[in-house]
């Protein structure tokens, strides 16, 4: 990977296995939108930016000496994507995914923003998810004007941990309105999400699943999108229709036989996850039976 700081703006060059509209709208992140000349518009460490694909070039701005590694480490381009999808394509099971999830690269996300993120994410579904977070910010966060629009920042755990569980219901949040509250006011307290990153994926779960409002599969997605483990494998209602279909040939798995059928893809399971996703929701597997 080669790149350039050039008039405000990040210039990666000679990147390949990067679809960012594909990586945007996935699921894994919910702030990202699209504009009409094809650029998409997000916040990378509460900073507003503009991410645009051309050819193998990905244009980032604005971006300043300063910001480059931020940028770098979200978008994780320092890993060798093409060494992800060939293990797929390698894979009799998995290489049926590549056709369509080629291109989806794992965000390195704010670890308080993943926490309430996926909290909210609970039995609910993108879109929706989206809207919440959106109000969330416009109610607690900070206005930025930004290329002629105005964008609010995440809410710090601290200002969160003040609104009540009524203006959080407010927004849409229904009953996890008292999670998010409890959440933001033990980080608030104190406590410090960044030391899951270098525990062992049990450790670190089990430390989470003590979150109000965090099971299993949203502290596996907090563990990967935020906090590094790439042996975090979410399963959902999409994933345990995957691997059924996948590995079991499409008879359902017990819960042991789907944890070993996990731990046997590897360290990098929790990426190969995503592929995995995209394929199950793009081909809308519940649908067909």
């Amino acid at each position: 990977m080669k790149y350039e700081l050039n008039d405000n703006t990040l210039i990666i060059k000679e990147l390949d296995c990067f679809d960012l509209s594909k990586s945007c709208s996935c699921g894994q992140a919910f702030r990202w939108h699209e504009k009409n000349d094809g650029s998409w518009v997000g916040m990378i460490k509460n900073n507003p930016v503009n991410v645009r694909r051309a050819g193998d070039e990905l244009m980032i701005r604005p971006c300043e000496e300063s910001n480059i590694k931020d940028c770098i480490v979200y978008f994780d381009l320092e890993r060798d994507y093409k060494a992800m999808e060939r293990l797929i394509s390698d894979d009799p099971r998995l290489n049926i995914c590549l056709p369509c999830a080629e291109g989806i690269r794992v965000f390195n996300q704010d670890p308080f923003e993943a926490l309430i993120s996926f909290i909210i994410s609970a039995n609910n579904n993108i879109k929706r998810i989206s809207g919440i977070i959106e109000r969330l910010c416009r109610l607690a966060g900070e206005k930025i004007c930004f290329d002629g629009e105005e964008i609010y920042s995440f809410p710090s755990p601290e200002r969160i941990a003040t609104l009540s569980i009524e203006e959080l219901k407010e927004i849409g949040t229904g009953y996890r309105a008292p999670y998010i509250k409890a959440s933001a006011k033990r980080i608030a307290d104190g406590y410090d999400l960044e030391q899951l990153r270098f525990m062992t994926l049990d450790g670190a779960r089990k430390e989470l699943l003590n979150f109000p409002g965090v099971g299993p599969k949203v502290a596996d997605c907090i563990l990967l999108f935020s906090l590094g483990h790439t042996d975090a494998f979410p399963v959902d209602v999409w994933i345990g229709r995957a691997m059924k279909e996948l590995y079991f040939d499409s008879e359902q798995p017990t819960r042991a036989e789907l944890k070993n059928t996990i731990e046997s893809i590897g360290k990098y399971s929790g990426i190969l996850q995503q592929y995995i996703f995209f394929y199950a929701r793009s081909a809308e597997l519940g649908k067909r039976h």
